[in-house]
């Protein structure tokens, strides 16, 4: 078990420093002239790290499927509230809250509402929405794993998804849950089925690292001139969506490979992969913070403001939840400790 969390973790670690890079760099590229070498610099790797949401739902598929525990659905939606929906809804009101304090918003209590729901609060609570349908539909997807040969079951999922993103559009159509059902089912077959196939990801390294710098040069290429000429291709959701995958099986296999060689990973990268949700809610407060002091101090060139937006963040968002994950994890081991004693004197 413990190589397979070795694994896990780097791969959870890998999606939380990439997110934070996405929106890091997202602040910094919309200001940028599209027709630099400099706007080039930092386009292609954001757009290489543009797998950071199929990548949590496929780690949540693998996760959620990697234990053979028989299932109970009340109790696990009991987790998922305390442990998903809980912190969402104290993140959105922390967003809310500044928001409103700083004079973006008035509040409303339908608006708060449509912002829970929706996730549309802030541009990566999206993914919560998102990740909660998976949640809900648990038996749905235990059941078709229980009794549908998984390498069909995937095939059919990755034709949906693709199918969903090419030919589906309406307002919401990023945060309900077609638009990713192949990661998840992906995710969830390897978890079922996790020590065959990850032996054979392994074996295969060689060949899913072709792939994944194939997709990636073509992915980037119509990147490239999609926004730096404005050209468009109805198909370009399904090369994404091909490089995504690449992406995400390459990088997987390979921190299993390193993983072999290692007994356990040191203390810091659990701790980060147990911080890991707290991160994704978390980091975008201190970009709009970053944003503010690069305002006060003023006179900053583009690149400086970059770098300092950058160090900022990750400092504050890795620093602050590993922090705060460290020292609730003590207090609760204390209280635990204290209450074994207590009940050791009774008897």
């Amino acid at each position: 078990m413990q190589k397979r969390k070795s694994e896990i973790t780097l791969f959870s670690l890998l999606m939380c420093v990439l997110v934070i890079f996405i929106h890091v760099t997202s602040w910094t590229l919309t200001a940028m002239d599209r027709t630099s070498v400099k706007y080039l610099l930092l386009l292609f790797p954001w757009r290489l790290s543009a797998f950071v949401v199929q990548g949590f739902v496929f780690l949540s598929g693998v996760r959620l499927f990697l234990s053979a525990k028989p299932f109970d659905y009340g109790r696990f939606l009991r987790g998922r509230i305390r442990r998903i929906v809980f912190p969402y809804l104290a993140w959105v009101a922390i967003y809310y809250a500044c928001f409103i304090a700083i004079g973006w918003y008035r509040f409303s209590f339908r608006d708060l509402a449509e912002y829970v729901f929706l996730g549309t609060l802030c541009s990566h609570f999206y993914f919560v929405v998102i990740i909660l349908q998976f949640y809900l539909l648990m038996p749905l997807w235990r059941w078709l794993l229980d009794r549908v040969d998984a390498r069909l079951l995937c095939g059919a999922a990755i034709l949906v998804t693709a199918a969903f993103k090419l030919f589906v559009h309406f307002r919401y159509d990023d945060r309900v849950f077609p638009a990713y059902l192949c990661w998840f089912l992906l995710g969830a077959a390897i978890g079922r089925h996790y020590d065959a196939v990850v032996a054979k990801l392994k074996a295969h390294l060689s060949l899913l690292g072709t792939a994944f710098l194939v997709t990636a040069a073509a992915d980037l290429y119509f990147t490239w001139r999609s926004q730096c000429f404005g050209e468009v291709f109805p198909w370009f959701e399904a090369l994404h969506l091909v490089y995504a995958m690449a992406a995400i099986f390459f990088c997987f296999a390979a921190f299993a490979k390193v993983c072999e060689k290692l007994d356990t990973l040191p203390a810091f990268f659990a701790l980060c992969d147990r911080s890991s949700y707290l991160i994704y809610l978390a980091h975008v407060l201190p970009i709009y913070a970053a944003n503010h002091l690069i305002q006060r101090i003023g006179g900053m060139t583009m690149a400086t403001a970059y770098l300092f937006r950058f160090v900022f963040t990750y400092a504050v968002t890795f620093g602050g939840c590993l922090c705060y994950t460290y020292v609730k994890e003590k207090i609760k081991e204390r209280l635990q400790h204290a209450n074994g004693r207590t009940n050791q004197d009774r008897t």
